[in-house]
């Protein structure tokens, strides 16, 4: 399996705090807020597979990311 390389800093360079929703191939924002739940009610109607992400100055201890569509907070 090969795997594709994210730029996060270059994909979140807008976004400094918060929560992102990025589209299923790593490629845009779809959907950002201020709370998780404030941007998965955002993506509630977005059909498309979305990662979330949290927002910030860095991504260097970054370990993990979840992604569903049904995931209830």
């Amino acid at each position: 399996m090969k795997y594709k390389r994210i730029n996060f800093i270059k994909l979140l360079k807008k976004y400094k705090s918060g929560w992102v929703a990025i589209s299923s191939d790593f490629e845009n924002v779809v959907f950002s807020g201020k709370t998780l739940k404030a941007t998965m009610q955002k993506a509630k109607k977005y059909k498309e597979k979305l990662y979330y992400f949290p927002a910030g100055e860095t991504y260097s201890n970054f370990v993990g990311l979840f992604s569903n569509a049904n995931f209830k907070i």
